[in-house]
């Protein structure tokens, strides 16, 4: 134990009048280990500390930055959700459209080609009813032509005395037996003053008998229709 005192005591160096021993020097370094020692120790359990701190801080982050995620991938979520029924109401109504359109023109479609008919048909019926009409102006003009042709025969018989006699004589005789019986009746009967009329018409009632003459004086009476004035009327007659 003395040993040992006495080599603590020995002197290691000198400072001006202070000399340093052994166990001073000793001391000091223990005290500079322990206090090395606490400051690794502190720096550590700072260090330690930081690194909760950093972790906590990363696992906050972390947790906000799921979180954001979830919140992005839901609001993802709702766009495509609303997106699509975006998608599906205009595809709705375009196929509403679609089919309005559709209906439309299939009913303008139909009215145009009934239209179309019913014009078709009304010309097809003008058209008939031309031909008919022009079939039955033809016909007139025919009958037209045909009885002009007759008036042209009739005004040559009747410019000649003897034919318009003999035609005045035949169509005289046809309308009394046609209208009168047989016996009331004669023709070129002899009277008693020795003329002898186209027809004798016997009166009934003891009437008179009644003299018809067939024979008519076309130029006199061409000659009245042509007199203006009334003497010259006279003197036609």
């Amino acid at each position: 134990m003395n040993d040992m005192t006495s080599i603590l005591s020995q002197p290691v160096a000198r400072l001006g009048a202070t000399t340093i021993r052994l166990g001073e020097t000793l001391g000091f370094g223990a005290l500079l280990l322990l206090t090395l020692f606490l400051a690794l120790v502190i720096a550590l359990w700072r260090a330690g500390k930081a690194r909760a701190a950093a972790a906590a801080e990363a696992a906050d982050h972390a947790r906000d930055t799921e979180a954001r995620m979830a919140d992005i991938l839901q609001a993802q979520a709702e766009m495509q959700g609303r997106m699509g029924a975006i998608a599906e109401v205009f595809g709705a109504r375009q196929a509403e459209l679609t089919q309005s359109l559709g209906q439309r023109l299939d009913a303008m479609t139909g009215r145009l080609g009934q239209t179309m008919a019913e014009q078709t048909k009304s010309t097809h019926e003008s058209l008939a009813k031309l031909q008919e009409r022009l079939a039955v102006i033809d016909t007139a003009q025919g009958n037209i032509q045909s009885l002009a042709g007759q008036v042209v025969q009739l005004q040559a018989i009747l410019s000649n005395k003897q034919t318009r006699g003999a035609f005045g004589q035949s169509r005289m005789e046809a309308i009394i037996a046609d209208g009168l019986p047989h016996g009331a009746y004669e023709f070129q009967a002899s009277l008693s003053n020795g003329s002898r009329p186209d027809c004798l018409v016997r009166m009934p009632n003891g009437a008179p008998m009644l003299a018809i003459d067939a024979k008519f004086p076309l130029e006199a009476w061409n000659a009245i229709r042509a007199a203006e004035a009334a003497d010259l009327q006279k003197a036609a007659a």
